[in-house]
C-alpha cells in the first residue's frame, strides 16, 4: 500500500515562499484499498483500451509504498518507485528526481503524495508528463472548473476521465477505514476526451453564456461578503444556494438562500420564451453531478459549475 499524504520534501510556492509542512499530513498515513486500488487498475486499463492495446506498455508506480498498485502491474512489465521503500524490487528514488525510460511506452499509475492544497500531486503529474498516460488518485482539488483550479496547472497532458472515488476508500495504519474525498483521474499526453467540458481558461477573456445569463457570487457570510447589488439594490431571475448537503434549489429571493451564501442568476435576453425554458432547465438540473464535493461532505456550486451545466444543455435551447 502507499501514504496518501506523506510529504517528501520542502516545497516552495511559486512567490518563493516556503509551503508551511501540515503536520497533519505527515502524521496521518493513510493507504489505498487494495480493491480500490484494482478497480482504479481496471479503469485505467478500460479506459487506454479506447486509444492504445496496454499490453504495449510498462507500468509505473510513482510512489510505491508496500505495492498495493505495483502488484496489479504485470510481472515483466513494471516499475516501482519509492524515497523510503518497503520492499524488495522497488527503485529508492525520489519520483521528482527519477528519470523517465525514453524509448518505451509507459503508463503511470498510482497514489502520489498530496502535499499542501494538491501541489505535491500537481508536481508528480508534471514531472510525469512524458509518460503516456497518467492515471492518480489526486485530491478534489483536481475536479474544480474554476479560474484557479490546480487541475490548469498541469502541463501537457490532456484529462480524459475523472471520477470521485468511492466512500472509505482508504485505510490507516491501524486497518480502520478512512474516507477522504478524492478523485481518480486519467490523463494522456496524445489523446484528447471527445466530450468538451467548460474551460475558464478558454473564456476568460469574455463573460461566457452573456446572451443568455449573466451570473454573480453573492453572500453576506462572515468574512465573505460579495454581490450586494443583487441582494439590495436589484433582484435576480432567481438565486441558487452555493453551499448545500443533499440538494440545492432555484429560490426567487436571497433570503431563501442557504447560509446566506448563493448564485445569482440573470436573465439577459428579453424573450420570455428562451427566460422560461432556462428557468426550468436549471431547476430539473441534479446539482450534485455539477458541484465540487468538500472534505465535510458538504457540496459547493461555484459560477463555473453554473457555466458547466449551461453548456451541458445548450442543445436543448436551440432552435428555441
Amino acid at each position: 500500500m502507499q501514504t496518501l499524504f506523506k510529504e517528501i520534501t520542502s516545497k516552495c510556492y511559486v512567490n518563493g515562499n516556503e509551503m508551511k509542512e501540515n503536520s497533519s499530513n505527515v502524521l496521518d498515513q493513510y493507504f489505498t484499498k487494495p480493491s480500490v486500488a484494482l478497480k482504479c487498475f481496471q479503469k485505467a486499463c478500460e479506459v487506454i483500451k479506447k486509444y492504445e492495446n496496454p499490453d504495449d506498455f510498462i507500468f509505473l508506480e510513482p510512489s510505491a509504498g508496500d505495492g498495493v498498485f505495483y502488484d496489479l502491474f504485470p510481472k515483466d512489465r513494471r516499475i516501482g518507485i519509492d524515497i523510503e521503500p518497503k520492499r524488495d524490487g522497488f527503485i529508492q528514488c525520489d519520483f521528482l528526481n527519477y528519470k523517465l525510460p525514453v524509448h518505451q511506452k509507459v503508463i503511470c499509475l498510482g497514489n502520489p503524495p498530496f502535499g499542501h492544497r494538491g501541489v505535491m500531486a500537481l508536481e508528480f503529474i508534471n514531472h510525469a508528463r512524458n509518460c503516456d498516460f497518467v492515471c492518480f488518485i489526486l485530491p478534489m482539488f483536481f475536479e474544480s472548473q474554476g479560474k484557479g483550479s490546480i487541475k490548469y496547472r498541469v502541463k501537457g497532458l490532456n484529462l480524459l476521465y475523472s471520477e470521485r472515488l468511492e466512500k472509505n476508500a482508504f485505510i490507516d495504519f491501524k486497518n480502520k477505514e478512512v474516507d477522504v474525498h478524492c478523485v481518480f483521474q486519467i490523463w494522456s499526453k496524445k489523446y484528447q476526451n471527445k466530450k468538451s467540458e467548460f474551460s475558464w481558461y478558454k473564456n476568460r477573456h469574455k463573460e461566457p453564456f452573456s446572451e443568455y445569463i449573466k451570473v454573480f457570487t453573492v453572500s453576506l457570510a462572515k468574512n465573505r461578503e460579495c454581490g450586494k447589488e443583487w441582494i439590495f439594490n436589484q433582484k435576480a431571475s432567481f438565486y441558487i444556494s452555493s453551499t448545500f448537503y443533499k440538494s440545492t434549489q432555484i429560490v426567487e429571493n436571497f433570503e431563501e438562500v442557504k447560509y446566506q451564501s448563493g448564485i445569482a442568476v440573470v436573465f439577459t435576453s428579453a424573450d420570455k420564451v428562451l427566460n422560461a425554458k432556462l428557468k426550468k432547465l436549471f431547476q430539473e438540473i441534479d446539482w450534485t453531478k455539477y458541484a465540487s464535493l468538500a472534505t465535510n461532505s458538504c457540496y459547493h456550486l461555484g459560477k463555473s459549475h453554473i457555466f458547466q451545466a449551461l453548456h451541458d444543455h445548450l442543445d436543448s435551447l436551440k432552435g428555441n
